[in-house]
């Protein structure tokens, strides 16, 4: 099942192994709406469940109060950030500076997928605190 978000910026769906895709259409800038949006639709998706989270930035800007919110919600196991150039690389940095949740960037979406299943192996089931 996939879900389209933003008015088309984004699709949202989970994947047969438990981690959730979230890509971002290149060229799209993100406000704090579109973040909002892409969050409420992770929580539906994963009814409660902490879930990995792959996130394709590639040429995607974001504003202050995107990031600002992705920050605030805590709604995922782990992120692996996908992006393509040193622009997408910087970005990612900016997104994870202040956030406790395992997160890294990758330029290999295989990798990132990689990495994600190994942290959810070693992990125990969680909840969304309610």
């Amino acid at each position: 099942m996939e879900i389209v978000l933003a008015a088309g910026k984004g699709t949202l769906n989970l994947d047969e192994s438990g981690i959730l895709r979230l890509a971002w259409a290149s060229g799209s800038m993100l406000d704090t709406a579109d973040a909002v949006d892409s969050v409420v639709a992770i929580s539906k998706i994963s009814a409660g469940r902490m879930l990995p989270l792959l996130i394709d930035i590639s040429d995607v800007k974001l504003t202050a109060g995107a990031r600002n919110h992705y920050l605030e919600s805590r709604f995922v196991s782990s992120v692996a950030l996908v992006g393509e150039s040193n622009v997408d690389r910087v970005v990612a940095a900016w997104m994870r500076r202040g956030n406790d949740c395992p997160q890294r960037y990758f330029t290999s979406r295989a990798d990132a997928l990689e990495w994600l299943g190994e942290l959810a192996a070693s992990d125990e089931p969680q909840s969304v605190a309610g």
